[in-house]
């Protein structure tokens, strides 16, 4: 073979490249699933406030701002007990027993659940934009409120529910009741509330929970972007905001959307954090060392030893190794008779005239206060063994034999 072929596909420098490059990807690729939901821009056509789509509330967010209040993004659970009014915008896949923990932090401060409204999905040219595809069946607008309002419910155009009783004339009533613009409607039924808002048919928009500060919007186009692209429906979106707010800020939640800052601390977040952080650094520095040591050689080479090696001692083990194969270990029990008497003979210095029967007398006789079988009994014993056991069990006796008379 010519030296051109010998030579590897791709030169050390490319290789170390290649491998370089590969582990500095995987890294960032670990680093970004990590870390990435807190950097989440939040522009996804989902109902919260970082949303710009129609069904998101980054106008009302925007507004705050405008109209010289101060706007507060809450991402930290930690921040869930501010006094101010917080805004919570839960989704039909949210979890009821999470917006009852949220609640519970609050502390008796005021808060303000918009329930869903509508069923979208982000549009194919903007994923920022929602394409409308159909407004959430009741069950899924109040799947939220089943652990702290199990006998509240929503009734949806066309009404199905009969108009409440007319109310006092202290509860505030909406000039029109097509918000926003939308022909399809939302509003509260059930029990468990009591009346806050009304649109001009006399059924109940918003309502306040009984025995805590908590109001449930049922219609939510009052306050998205949809909504307050309309001037009214701005204004008095604002009036209502405007009434349920004790300070001069409104804050926004986003834990039940996903973007919880301790949501995000997953296991494999907490390795590049401290004080998991120094342990994660020495498993990297471990790793680098060891592909190094896979990548260098330190020393010449092993040569390759022989297929098979040479020696008497190589022979006899395979022979042994046939025997063993062929299943035929107990052939060789005569032999082994016959080393084992010259061995003894040569051990004893026997006279050299005697062979046959006439050294076999004569070993017996070197032995006969040992108290063993005669010769030709050990060595017919051995020569008819008809498997392992018996030539093992002959050949034991063989070599006591010779041991007691050669010690």
């Amino acid at each position: 073979m010519s030296a051109t072929a010998e030579q590897p596909p791709f030169r050390p420098r490319t290789v170390l490249l290649i491998v370089g490059v590969a582990v500095i990807a995987f890294a960032g690729f670990l680093l970004l699933i990590a870390f990435a939901p807190p950097f989440q821009g939040g522009h996804d056509a989902r109902g919260h406030a970082l949303s710009t789509s129609g069904n998101g509330y980054a106008g009302l967010v925007e507004l705050t701002d405008a109209i010289g209040s101060h706007s507060l993004i809450v991402r930290d659970t930690d921040l869930l007990g501010s006094s101010a009014l917080l805004i919570v915008t839960p989704e039909y896949d949210s979890d009821g027993a999470q917006l009852a923990r949220l609640l519970a932090a609050r502390a008796g401060h005021p808060t303000l659940i918009v329930l869903p409204k509508w069923l979208t999905r982000p549009m194919p040219d903007n994923r920022e934009w929602s394409l409308k595809v159909n407004t959430i069946w009741p069950e899924g607008a109040i799947a939220a409120l089943d652990k702290i309002a199990p006998k509240l419910a929503v009734d949806q155009t066309p009404f199905r529910k009969t108009v409440i009783p007319p109310q006092p004339a202290a509860i505030p009533r909406l000039a029109r009741a097509a918000i926003g613009g939308q022909r399809e409607q939302q509003r509260l039924v059930g029990m468990g509330f009591t009346p806050m808002l009304l649109d001009r048919d006399g059924r109940v928009v918003m309502g306040k929970l009984i025995g805590r500060p908590v109001y449930v919007l049922a219609d939510p186009d009052l306050l998205n972007n949809q909504g307050l692209a309309d001037p009214w429906t701005a204004r008095q979106g604002w009036q209502v905001i405007d009434d349920l707010s004790t300070t001069n800020e409104i804050a926004f939640d986003l834990t039940m959307n996903g973007f919880a800052k301790q949501a995000d601390k997953s296991p494999l977040r907490l390795i590049f954090q401290p004080p998991f952080l120094p342990v994660t650094l020495c498993i990297v520095l471990a790793a680098l060392l060891a592909g190094l040591h896979g990548a260098v050689r330190f020393g010449a080479p092993i040569a390759a030893g022989r297929a098979i090696a040479m020696g008497k001692r190589t022979l006899v083990d395979n022979a042994a190794m046939l025997f063993r194969a062929a299943r035929r270990e107990h052939r060789v029990g005569a032999a082994y008779a016959a080393l084992t008497r010259d061995l003894t003979a040569q051990a004893t210095h026997a006279p050299a005239r005697l062979s046959g029967e006439a050294l076999d007398h004569y070993l017996d006789r070197a032995g006969r206060n040992a108290g063993d079988p005669p010769y030709a009994t050990l060595a017919w014993r051995a020569e008819a063994a008809e498997d392992r056991d018996q030539l093992l069990g002959a050949a034991r006796a063989l070599y006591r034999w010779r041991r007691n008379r050669t010690r």
